[in-house]
């Protein structure tokens, strides 16, 4: 691919838009054919602007930390229950806490933003995929925080 440099740019138009900016700078990233474009994920909640974040990115990033740690101290629960360790519990008792207290941050904050939506949604649907029973308590306090993301949304639009 051709480096870009004085002698061969093409100057791009004032844009008034983000939508409009956001769309030609992805054309030119891709070597200044739109057709090209790929999905790209969105960006980590840290490369957004400071105004901008999105509370429910770190309280994603929370609970899956929380629910590796979770994940690796259970499986040592199971190792220890199988050798007949009648404390093996214990080892899988805070983590699992620790997960649900994070999960509980999650469900309880409503996203304020389309891209904080859009991730909290994923997040909550990755995790009804590992654990269903999450969700047995936790469904009308989800209804009621969407309801407020979109409330959100509706004052930022």
């Amino acid at each position: 691919m051709a480096q870009a440099d004085s002698n061969n740019s093409t100057p791009m138009p004032v844009v008034s838009t983000r939508r409009r900016f956001l769309s030609q700078a992805a054309g030119a990233a891709a070597g200044g054919t739109a057709l090209a474009l790929a999905p790209i994920p969105p960006a980590p909640a840290a490369a957004a602007p400071a105004g901008l974040l999105d509370p429910v990115f770190s309280l994603i990033e929370a609970h899956r930390t929380a629910r590796a740690a979770y994940d690796v101290a259970l499986a040592e629960h199971t190792r220890l229950d199988r050798l007949g360790d009648p404390a093996a519990y214990l080892i899988s008792e805070a983590p699992f806490g620790a997960q649900l207290d994070a999960f509980t941050d999650l469900i309880e904050t409503a996203p304020t933003t389309f891209a904080g939506l859009k991730a909290w949604a994923s997040c909550l649907d990755e995790i009804r995929d590992a654990d269903e029973d999450m969700f047995e308590w936790a469904g009308p306090t989800m209804v009621v925080k969407l309801v407020e993301a979109l409330g959100n949304l509706a004052v930022t639009s």
